[in-house]
Order: C-alpha cells, then sequence, then structure tokens
C-alpha cells in the first residue's frame, strides 16, 4: 500500500467533484478513475473488457459511465491483498466510502470481475484472497455482517459500532454484528461464483479446512435461527440464540421485544433473519428475499462442488445442507407466496408463519426484484410477474417511489423521499422491455448530479440527482457494470452501435 501516499486523494472527496476530460455530447460526464498510480487493484483483463465495450458503445456518455463504473471496485476499495504465512492469498474489500467489508457488499461488488477470470490470474487470486478472507470472517463471528480490516493486513481500522449483541462478537475484528441470512449466503455466492468461472474444476482452491469449518458454522447458524419462537408442545418461550439492540431513536436500527424481534411460529422450514440487506431491522423475521437467496446458494453449491468427488469426508454437511434446501424450498412455497388482493398470488417480502405477510419490496439485493436476477426462479415465473408488478406500483409497494426527475423503489433506510439507482439496474436485468431498459437507463443516467458515478440513493424530486447520498458506493458501480454486461449479451443493439448489434462474449473477447 505503499502507493497511497498523500500525493494520492482521498476518493471520499474526490468521489464528489467533477475531473476532466468530460464525455459529450449530452451529459457532459467527468471522468471519476484515480490516477493508474492510486488504483488500489490493476486487472489486465478489466481494462481490456472497459477498452472494448467503450470502442462498441453507440453514446460517448454511456461509455464514460463505463469506464467510471466498472472497475471502480478494483480502482478504490481492496485495501489489502497479499499472501498470508501459509501461502495463501487474502484481501480486504471495503464498500466504499464506509472503512469496512460488509460480506454481502463485498460479493456483489467482485461479482460482476467474475466471468473474467479465468483470463487473468492476478484478479482469480485476488477474488480467492476476498473468499479465504470471508471464510475466516465468518469463523470469527457467524452472525456479524460487516468487518475491519485482518489484524495482521496493517490496515488501519475505522470506528466499531458496538451494540448489545448476543452471541457478543470480538469487536476488534467486528465492524457492526447484525445478523442478516443474506450476508452468509452472500458468502457462498462469492466462492459459487468463484468455482463457476475459474479455471479449473478439479478440487476448488478456496476448499481449505477454515472454509469448511466456515460452512460447518454457516449450518449451525441457520439450525438455530430455522427454530420458532415457541415450543410446539407447551407453549412456552423457547432460548434465544441471537440478539441485537443499538441505543437509537431510529426503529429500523434495533430489534423489538429486547433485542430478540418479533415471534416466527413452529412448522415453516423457513429460517429467521434479523436484519435485511440494507441492515434495516426486520418486521416479520422470515425475510423470503433472503431465504431464496440461501436455498439457491446452497443448491448451486451442493450441484458443483459440495459431494464426495470433490471433497472427502463430506457426507455430514452434505446432508444437512441437502435437508435445508428441501425444507427452505417447501417454507417458501408454503408460506412466502401468499394472496394478495389486488395482483393475486405473490411473493411477500416477509412472513411470520402465523399468516401475518409483508407487502413491499426494498432495492437492497436480495430483493423480490431480484429473485430470477439471483437465480431463484425465472422472469416468466407468473408468480413473479404478479410480483414485479406489485412492487413496481406505488399502490403495490409503500417503497416504490416516484417524484418530478427519477423514480425506483427505496426503502426505510433512507427515507421516503429518495430512491435507489441499484433497483433500476436490477429492473433492466428482469425483464425483456426494450421500452422498460431503455427509460430506466434513461433514468440512471439522468441523475448522477454530474458525477458520472452511481450513488446509493437520489432524490425523486432533485434535477439530475444533485440531492444525493454517498458519492463513492462501489456497490452500485459494480452494479451498473453488472448490468452492461447483460444488455451486452441479451440487448446488444440497445447499446451497441449497429455493426456490433450480436450477443456479446466476454471469452470471445479476452481469449
Amino acid at each position: 500500500m505503499d502507493k497511497h501516499t498523500s500525493k494520492c486523494p482521498d476518493y471520499v472527496e474526490y468521489s464528489k467533484h467533477p475531473h476532466p476530460p468530460y464525455s459529450s455530447p449530452e451529459y457532459q460526464y467527468p471522468y471519476m478513475r484515480p490516477a493508474p498510480k492510486c488504483r488500489t487493484f490493476v486487472s489486465s483483463a478489466v481494462e481490456k473488457l472497459v477498452q472494448d465495450l467503450v470502442s462498441k458503445v453507440k453514446n460517448p456518455d454511456l461509455a464514460r459511465l463505463i469506464e467510471n463504473c466498472l472497475p471502480n471496485t478494483l480502482d478504490t476499495t481492496i485495501l489489502w491483498h497479499a499472501e498470508v504465512e501459509d501461502h495463501r492469498p487474502q484481501t480486504f474489500v471495503v464498500t466504499g466510502d464506509i472503512h469496512a467489508e460488509w460480506l454481502r457488499d463485498a460479493a456483489r461488488q467482485l461479482s460482476v470481475y467474475q466471468p473474467l477470470i479465468k483470463h487473468d490470474e492476478k484478479l482469480q487470486t485476488l477474488i480467492l484472497g476476498a473468499i479465504n478472507t470471508q471464510a475466516y470472517y465468518v469463523n470469527n463471528s457467524p452472525y456479524c455482517n460487516a468487518f475491519h480490516p485482518p489484524p495482521h493486513s496493517g490496515v488501519k481500522k475505522g470506528s466499531t459500532a458496538m451494540d448489545d449483541v448476543h452471541p457478543r462478537p470480538d469487536w476488534k475484528q467486528v465492524f457492526e454484528c447484525k445478523y442478516e441470512i443474506d450476508s452468509l449466503a452472500s458468502f457462498l455466492t462469492l466462492s459459487n461464483e468463484y468455482f463457476e468461472h475459474a479455471d479449473t474444476k478439479v478440487k476448488p482452491a478456496f476448499i481449505t479446512p477454515e472454509w469448511l469449518r466456515a460452512l460447518e458454522k454457516l449450518l449451525i447458524v441457520l439450525r438455530r435461527e430455522a427454530q420458532p419462537s415457541f415450543d410446539e408442545d407447551t407453549g412456552q418461550a423457547l432460548p434465544y440464540y441471537y440478539s441485537f439492540q443499538r441505543h437509537t431513536n431510529i426503529g429500523s436500527e434495533t430489534l423489538a421485544l429486547g433485542g430478540v424481534g418479533n415471534p416466527v411460529n413452529f412448522g415453516t422450514g423457513l429460517i429467521r433473519s434479523a436484519f435485511r440487506p440494507s441492515d434495516d431491522a426486520t418486521v416479520l423475521q422470515f425475510f423470503i428475499p433472503g431465504n431464496a437467496h440461501m436455498v439457491t446458494e446452497l443448491i448451486r453449491a451442493r450441484k458443483m462442488y459440495l459431494n464426495a468427488d470433490m471433497i472427502d469426508g463430506i457426507q455430514g454437511l452434505t446432508s444437512a445442507v441437502d435437508e435445508f434446501i428441501a425444507k427452505i424450498g417447501k417454507g417458501i412455497q408454503e408460506h412466502g407466496i401468499v394472496q394478495h388482493p389486488k395482483y393475486g398470488k405473490v411473493y411477500a417480502y416477509e412472513v411470520d408463519g402465523y399468516g401475518g405477510s409483508l407487502f413491499m419490496d426494498d432495492a437492497n439485493i436480495p430483493s423480490l426484484l431480484a429473485l430470477p436476477d439471483m437465480g431463484f426462479t425465472s422472469v416468466d415465473d407468473p408468480v413473479y410477474q404478479n410480483t414485479r408488478k406489485m412492487i413496481l406500483a406505488k399502490e403495490g409497494n409503500p417503497y416504490y417511489l416516484k417524484g418530478a426527475f427519477f423514480e425506483g423503489i427505496g426503502g426505510p433506510h433512507v427515507g421516503i423521499r429518495s430512491a435507489w439507482p441499484m433497483s433500476l439496474l436490477v429492473r433492466m436485468r428482469t425483464t425483456d422491455d426494450d421500452e422498460e431498459i431503455l427509460r430506466s437507463l434513461k433514468l440512471v443516467m439522468e441523475t448522477t448530479a454530474g458525477l458520472g458515478l452511481m450513488h446509493e440513493t437520489v432524490d425523486v424530486n432533485s434535477r439530475g440527482g444533485h440531492q444525493y447520498s454517498r458519492s463513492w458506493f462501489a456497490w452500485c458501480n459494480s452494479e451498473f457494470g453488472k448490468t452492461i454486461l447483460h444488455l451486452a449479451k441479451h440487448k446488444p443493439h440497445l447499446i451497441f452501435k449497429d455493426e456490433f448489434s450480436q450477443s456479446y462474449d466476454i471469452d470471445k473477447v479476452l481469449s
């Protein structure tokens, strides 16, 4: 990290101000990549991909957004990457302007690069290091969502959000300890995508004793959080395994009932989640997108490498995985699909097993909107289509926010005046409608506050998106890159010059 000297600006401040040269003609986006000497990681494959995309995109403003956003995670957030004493790589990835690694954010930030790793050994090693570091985090504190840099990294840590949490985490390692089922599922997402795209299908390099212990810890948490609030026979309250209380006057930042959360019923097969991927508290603790995320990743891992051919002595773990796959899948079908008075059968956002259900969606992934994008179901699933109509309508989703200049799904995390560009990116990846895609893309392009980067949220009544949160939000920049690659493959005529209108093949570009 010696290259990050006083000559390299703080990207938190750098991302708030435009820098030349500017694109043309309409939006005049600035060039927001840090100078090459200040970039935290350089991938030859990513550089080649960006250059190729820019040469083929017909809109020069869109080309500049690709330049700024697609490499942003590598440019700015890889604060540590090295081999440790046992010669295994480790990688610490911050979410952007907050000096900590979220398991979910990091997995999503790196996801856009996973299809490239077979063409870039250094990039493949970087992501392998990220898996190793996340395994370390899960082993250390499996209930927690965000972490400080590993102590042996030498990277200065930020402030800890020390809350009243049971089981008490190691606050020297943990930045925040909100239990979110999708954080654990994201550890599997990172591993699964690596296995899918790496240049070898022999025993994956990430399957170490530490990784297997992390998987075991994950399954222990699932077993505990599948427990109902009350004993089925006696009706007595059962002991809880996790509780969280924050000294705050913001209701979504802490849990009800002394930190345990609202009750859930027995016999559902679903897994509790105390918090959502927005880091807001759940209202009903059976969070359906999180359960869908978990079961999808368990299925992928089981099919690809969680078997005796790949790993010796794995039978005990695979039987537990199979059990959760069956129970969670059945639980979603029986309890997660509910009858809406206007939209028919839909996926609920949260349920409690008592018949209670929450009709809404939040922009953060996993979400109901993202279910096909995550691989849980297909876009043409009738229940998903009903759900999509519900959550993309103000009368169906209280957090579908629409104003004079912007619209999209928001959530309680920032408030009811700001929508997340991330929701529009997911919207583009879950439709075949060209008009819907182009309209969503236009909304995103119109509201970068003239900075040419994706922001966390945008005030829906802010012309140009000048009222926004988080100038440096690497997760959304990666989601933009992922959306461009999706359109390049499935809808090339919408973004490419006429001579490049065939489906985009990353492997051909990089071979």
